[in-house]
């Protein structure tokens, strides 16, 4: 632990906090012990990439896994809230249905149905689509140029958004608007083949349903910008108007509510402010305890 990645040690903790849940709640969840088992794989695995770095066992293919499995564990751990976020406690969703009523006077994704038009519905999915690898894009331009404390920092901000938007599923269960407003639209989303992918890889992909509060893309899209401004300003002005079109798509592709934007875009100030700060603090304490 003196010597792993603060995004890595982040995740061994967050992993350990989901066991501690899953323990509370066994009596509700039917496959708890899968998700145990599941967490405690996890948690070797960390154990066996920090062991395998260190002695440089893999060289720099091993290295290369190291700090990109951070990837697949993001991956693995959403996967599995599929499991378990719907046993512990009522969707949510009337509640947000009606946040939305109060605020506009109306349904924003029924709203929106007046703006929906194939090249439109092709662009917004394009644009939500891309929430699945322009931060991959991001770490990767900075670990190809070897700015590895940059790399550290950027991917434990990153990670750390993810976490609080999937502790945000735990405790506000909700589905979104393309399930519960369905009965209500009037207009099908009909695009391209490019639009039918990704709504149908979604589907397929995505065994967690409950992941609508808050809005983790507005989130992370957020996110992304402010470290693309600190760290790569080129990337930040290509981001930027994929960024605004993709935080417009969650509601117009019927992904979430409005609120969930507003939700979101709170997360990822809260994030920008706190996350820096605990990556420098974990760096320091690790200095401090260096042989």
């Amino acid at each position: 632990m003196r010597r792993i990645a603060p995004f890595h040690a982040l995740t061994f903790v967050f992993l350990i906090g989901l066991g501690l849940l899953i323990v509370f709640f066994r009596g509700q969840i039917p496959l708890w012990r899968s998700l145990l088992l599941r967490y405690t794989v996890l948690l070797g695995l960390i154990s066996i990439l920090q062991l395998s770095f260190d002695r440089n066992i893999m060289g720099k293919a091993g290295a290369f896994f190291y700090h990109f499995s951070i990837i697949v564990f993001v991956i693995v751990i959403y996967q599995s809230l599929g499991d378990l976020i719907q046993y512990l406690h009522p969707d949510i969703d009337p509640v947000l249905i009606r946040i939305d009523s109060f605020i506009f006077g109306v349904h924003p994704t029924v709203w929106m149905e007046q703006w929906v038009r194939p090249w439109l519905t092709d662009i917004m999915s394009f644009a939500y689509s891309t929430y699945y690898f322009l931060p991959v894009t991001f770490i990767v331009s900075l670990y190809l140029k070897h700015r590895i404390a940059d790399f550290n920092m950027a991917v434990f901000v990153l990670t750390f958004a993810f976490y609080v938007s999937f502790v945000g599923y735990i405790l506000f269960p909700a589905v979104g608007p393309r399930f519960t407003l369905a009965h209500l639209q009037s207009i099908p989303l009909e695009g391209s083949l490019l639009s039918d992918l990704v709504r149908d890889t979604l589907n397929v992909l995505e065994h967690n349903k409950w992941d609508c509060m808050p809005s983790a893309h507005t989130q992370v899209a957020l996110v992304l910008l402010y470290l693309s401004h600190r760290y790569e300003r080129f990337l930040f002005y290509l981001f930027l108007p994929i960024m605004c079109a993709l935080i417009l798509s969650t509601v117009y592709l019927r992904y979430h509510y409005v609120i969930d934007l507003f939700a979101g875009a709170a997360a990822a100030l809260g994030c920008v402010i706190i996350g820096p700060r605990l990556c420098r603090w974990w760096n320091e304490l690790q200095e401090a305890f260096r042989p």
